[in-house]
């Protein structure tokens, strides 16, 4: 070791951390070791926490393999909690899980809310890193003041998870738990991680779940009761007071607190596609699922996640018909979309049965919704028949026949064994007569409209993880919010940018955007209020806004934060290049339903390549992994001949402020 590298470990050893704890626990259940160690510096800085300090943590684990088998006991499993977690910085809950995706084979990381990751600051740690595999059920024990240890769990394998927090919290007390349901333990490509019991949360989308039930870890249970210091307590509380207020009583979040996330029944419902995107919903069946409805006959109060002026999580229960007497406490669009109208479901309680079954079982809901659409319109089509199906017939709006199903896969029993896994492999098992019928972009499954929103069909595209909306949520290009482009990417901007059916500089919005999303997800705030007090411009709240929040609780220039979200971008981007990830793969596959994808007009992907300083086919190039202070990284994709010499320019030069 360098006589600089050992200054610079001895300087962190004497300076205090704000915002961060410092520390990140290794666990290896392959050899039942734990330990901790010191979080570094130039991790700190260089990628703020959360999801971009994960990504950093992942790439250098597998950057001598990146070809490791997601179910390998070497695919490392990260919990990462940003600077802001734990401060009382309202809406600073949020903490991500990463790790190689089982259900796409690339970079895969989910964002989550809730009491967990709050946990695990105040007992003391920013980053927990998981290697290897137990071979009996385990549960990884953090309490504060005590060292963390592995203790068995096999009373508590089989169970749901509702069922094994119970029982957890009847064992060790007041505590959060991350736990998995029979869908991770039955390697369901697709399972979620659930946690929280005052506020349930879930990181779903590219199978964290699969992995934990890989290594057969059942649960991580923390409990905890110490600070998060930050670096100037007035100005933090000050900020903290005013956005409590903004969130609290401001208009933007006024929907988000009474309906949650249903409110884009509202705002987005008629553009909905049902029986796997063959038709849109009609003005009868979208009536079906009146909000007013939801509010007098269904809703029984909401959750909130620490600290949370908005309370953005609705509650419901049932008081008549054949699910009466059910009630559940996580219902989102989501399931609404992918468990409802996807499926020819058009009621509400039939959703919000098949919403707490699979919640039950922990897996996710859009990818669960899509393989099963699919299935279900070959089977509406000739191409699957009632011999591969176990028997069942795949009848639109069958909701016995879903939940049934829904059992199957998370055990992986006969016809569920197809359904568990993605897109492609469902294509290769049933048949090349199913091709058209499965949509996806990298094995991950979204719905995107190629006509009317753009900006959200570019950023399913090209997200790191596959389809998916949350890693790059380009709100400013959906509603035409003119005063935030400008301020983003100064006044002399296209016309056609704040227009979302149009193709024009939509590429740069994306690339923004990301960066943007990645900032806020490492620092570990929600995207819901900053998002929707930003549409309203009350205030807009853009990485400026962002630094002067970073700046007090860590003391750290807060000058280097678009800089942080674009080298932890292109870390995932390099990632995937090295697993062969280009151009081709950052296009939806199946069918256009007879539209056209206009993702290859010059402002679409062309420009975001541009914009993200990659080659015209996707591949990362020097000079930006150079600029982002990635030449090590550079130097890994040039050896894989997968690092592309383009000219780009200097972000800088990109945009009006960074």
């Amino acid at each position: 070791m360098n006589s600089e590298r050992m200054d610079l470990m001895e300087k962190q050893k004497t300076s205090k951390c704000y915002g961060w704890r410092g520390k990140i626990l290794r666990v290896n259940l392959t050899a039942k070791t734990i330990q901790e160690e010191d979080l570094p510096e130039e991790l700190m800085t260089g990628y703020i926490g959360g999801s971009g300090l994960n990504a950093r943590l992942l790439y250098d684990l597998l950057r001598g393999n990146p070809q490791t088998d997601t179910l390998s006991p070497d695919n490392p499993l990260i919990f990462g909690c940003g600077p802001a977690v734990g401060t009382n910085f309202p809406c600073a809950t949020r903490f991500t899980v990463t790790a190689k995706s089982p259900l796409t084979g690339i970079f895969g990381d989910s964002n989550a809310g809730g009491y967990f990751g709050i946990q695990v600051k105040k007992a003391g740690y920013d980053h927990i890193v998981i290697t290897g595999a137990s071979e009996t059920p385990i549960a990884l024990l953090i309490k504060e003041g005590t060292p963390a240890q592995l203790i068995d769990a096999q009373d508590l394998w089989g169970r749901d998870t509702y069922e094994t927090d119970a029982l957890i919290e009847k064992k060790f007390g007041a505590c959060e738990s991350a736990r998995i349901g029979p869908a991770g333990e039955h390697l369901v490509r697709y399972a979620n991680i659930f946690s929280g019991r005052k506020r349930v949360g879930a990181n779903g989308r590219a199978g964290m779940g699969c992995v934990m039930g890989s290594k057969k870890l059942k649960a991580i249970i923390v409990s905890g009761s110490g600070t998060v210091p930050v670096a100037d307590k007035n100005k933090l509380d000050e900020l903290a007071s005013r956005y409590r207020e903004i969130w609290g009583k401001g208009p933007g979040t006024a929907a988000n607190a009474e309906y949650g996330t249903l409110m884009l029944i509202a705002q987005i419902g008629a553009e909905v596609g049902i029986k796997n995107d063959q038709e849109k919903i009609s003005e009868e069946q979208l009536n079906r699922y009146d909000l007013g409805e939801f509010i007098t006959r269904y809703k029984r109060g909401k959750t909130a996640c620490y600290r949370c002026p908005v309370g953005c999580s609705q509650k419901w229960g049932i008081d008549e018909g054949p699910y009466r007497g059910e009630s559940g406490d996580k219902i989102e669009f989501g399931h609404y979309l992918h468990l409802g109208p996807l499926l020819g479901v058009f009621d509400f309680p039939s959703v919000f049965h098949l919403s707490d079954r699979i919640n039950r079982l922990g897996m996710d809901c859009t990818q669960f919704g899509w393989n099963l659409a699919m299935a279900m319109e070959c089977f509406q089509r000739g191409i699957l028949g009632s011999e591969a199906t176990d028997g069942i017939e795949l009848d639109w709006g069958d909701v016995e026949m879903i939940s049934r199903l829904m059992e199957k896969v998370a055990s992986r029993d006969g016809f569920g064994d197809i359904l568990a896994e993605n897109i492609p492999e469902m294509i290769r098992r049933l048949g090349p007569a199913a091709t058209p019928y499965g949509f996806h972009t990298k094995g991950m499954t979204f719905p995107y409209n190629r006509k009317e929103v753009l900006p959200m069909s570019l950023a399913s595209s090209v997200a790191a993880r596959g389809a998916d909306h949350m890693k790059g949520h380009p709100f400013s290009g959906l509603v035409g919010a003119q005063e935030m482009l400008e301020r983003i990417f100064g006044p002399d901007i296209p016309a056609e940018i704040t227009d979302p059916r149009s193709p024009v500089a939509k590429g740069r919005v994306v690339w923004w955007h990301e960066n943007y999303k990645m900032v806020m997800d490492s620092l570990g705030l929600c995207f819901i209020p900053i998002a929707a007090t930003s549409i309203y411009g009350e205030p807009l709240i853009l990485i400026e806004e962002l630094g002067e929040i970073y700046q007090a609780i860590t003391g750290k220039d807060a000058g280097t934060l678009f800089a942080a979200g674009e080298r932890a971008c292109q870390v995932e981007k390099s990632f995937n290049a090295l697993l062969g990830i280009s151009r081709k793969d950052d296009i939806r596959q199946g069918t256009t339903r007879g539209q056209e994808d206009p993702i290859h007009h010059p402002g679409m992907l062309d420009e975001y390549y541009f914009y993200r300083g990659c080659s015209t086919e996707g591949m990362p190039t020097r000079k930006r992994l150079e600029e982002s202070g990635l030449a090590d990284i550079a130097d890994d994709l040039a050896r894989a001949g997968k690092v592309a010499n383009r000219e780009c320019p200097p972000i800088e030069d990109l945009v009006a402020h960074t």
